[in-house]
């Protein structure tokens, strides 16, 4: 039963085993000593671990393993770049193309956007009028609150053209005076995008009038500009309004 053993822990005792301390050592020394037949399978054992050590010692390296080994590496190295670059061109790709569908469906959903803003600018009449502009605008989409129509001198109309605010094109009529240099902007908006209540906070905001709000009109129109300015603009017959 001890030979048993013994034998059976062969491993843990083989020379460069560190799983036992000196006194097991100790121990399987004295039992080697003492017993023939375990003395003569341990010779046995040792015998094969050194004939198995010289074998593997003497296995021949074949020529230019070390370049080969080099290559194959670099080429290893190469393949893992070139799979992290395709890695990362794919999710440039699909980041890009989830771009543009969001800006699609952005586009197509959530933009109010009229023909007309990719027309760029509404070339204007030479001699405009509150009757002529409006007649312009209305092929585009857009109506002039009939106030702003009665109350306005279109003579000082100098441009007309569309801005992208709040997520909303929104046409705008800039009017300046050459005499005084005075210069607003109108923001037509469409009813339909403000409440009554905003419309009664913006009409009294310092440097905007509303001219349109009381009508059923689909449009309002928000004069933008210095007070003084603003008020260089009515017709002469209504500059007290």
């Amino acid at each position: 039963m001890l030979c048993d053993l013994v034998r059976s822990l062969s491993l843990l005792s083989q020379p460069r085993a560190d799983e036992w301390d000196d006194p097991e050592w100790a121990w399987l020394r004295r039992h080697l000593q003492q017993c023939v037949s375990c003395r003569s399978w341990w010779q046995r054992e040792q015998s094969w671990d050194e004939q198995l050590r010289q074998a593997l010692q003497n296995v021949a390296v074949p020529p230019q393993l070390s370049e080969q080994l080099t290559a194959r590496l670099q080429g290893m190295t190469q393949q893992r770049w070139r799979l992290r670059a395709g890695v990362a061109a794919l999710a440039v790709s699909l980041l890009l193309a989830g771009g543009v569908l969001l800006m699609g469906y952005y586009w197509l959903f959530h933009r109010s956007l009229d023909l007309a803003t990719l027309q760029g600018p509404i070339l204007i009449p030479d001699h405009p009028s509150a009757e002529s502009i409006g007649r312009l605008l209305e092929q585009h989409g857009v109506h002039l609150p009939a106030e702003f129509q009665r109350r306005w001198d279109f003579r000082h109309l100098k441009a007309v053209y569309y801005t992208y605010e709040q997520g909303r094109w929104l046409c705008n009529l800039e009017f300046r005076r050459e005499d005084s240099g005075a210069q607003v902007v109108v923001k037509l908006v469409p009813r339909r995008w403000c409440r009554s209540e905003q419309i009664e906070v913006v009409r009294y905001l310092p440097g905007i009038n509303v001219l349109g709000a009381e009508e059923d009109g689909p449009f309002i129109a928000l004069v933008v500009g210095d007070p003084s300015h603003i008020a260089s603009f009515y017709r002469p017959a209504d500059v007290a309004g």
